[in-house]
């Protein structure tokens, strides 16, 4: 059940998670391309940023190709990053499974010492009760040990997992962006090349 709920909330925080990024990279890109325009005084073969607008007031021949290139493009991206983080997902999964295998192990070791300490705690002599906790202090002092290896051994080892884990998903996803801004430049400067071709069709000789 708790495998359960935890996937059907990384399912979720991935669908936020997807179209924050796809609205970041359609609103941020252009307008960071148009910096470097500026600054650099090069120009940037860009549909937002070139002379010709971007084709969403004329309306020709060429401009079908244009949107089904672009919806394919998006689509292409979406199901890329979508793959991107059940990828991370399932791996975290994993990694919280893990976290509860350690805790789990921590938790007895810790019972096992608040038992002995309670154990004693019950006797009302003093000298009883001293000797009850010298006796049991070798093998509390064990607990006690194997208690702090066994965290500082778990939480070492899980945060480099997780850190693998967002490494990676950066990495996925940053390759899906690479893909769908060169579909959309490439979608852009055939959308041109169609339009040109158009003109040179329509100009009388």
């Amino acid at each position: 059940m708790c495998a359960v709920q935890v996937r059907s909330q990384l399912n979720w925080e991935t669908k936020c998670r997807r179209w924050q990024l796809l609205l970041s990279v359609l609103i941020l890109l252009p307008l960071a391309l148009q910096r470097v325009d500026v600054a650099c005084g090069i120009d940037i073969d860009w549909p937002l940023v070139t002379p010709t607008a971007w084709p969403d007031a004329t309306i020709d021949e060429c401009h079908d190709d244009y949107l089904l290139a672009s919806a394919n493009a998006s689509s292409i991206f979406a199901l890329s990053y979508e793959l991107c983080e059940l990828t991370a997902n399932e791996t975290k999964i994993d990694l919280d499974i893990n976290e509860q295998m350690e805790r789990t192990r921590i938790e007895m070791g810790r019972t096992a010492l608040c038992g002995n300490m309670e154990l004693c705690s019950a006797l009302d002599d003093d000298l009883e009760y001293l000797a009850c906790i010298r006796d049991s202090g070798s093998r509390n002092l064990q607990l006690i040990t194997e208690i702090n290896h066994n965290a500082t051994s778990a939480h070492t080892r899980l945060r480099e997992d997780y850190n693998v884990v967002q490494q990676t998903m950066v990495l996925c996803t940053l390759e899906a962006q690479v893909v769908y801004v060169n579909s959309m430049r490439e979608a852009h400067e055939e959308l041109q090349q169609c339009r040109i071709e158009l003109a040179e069709h329509e100009t009388p000789n």
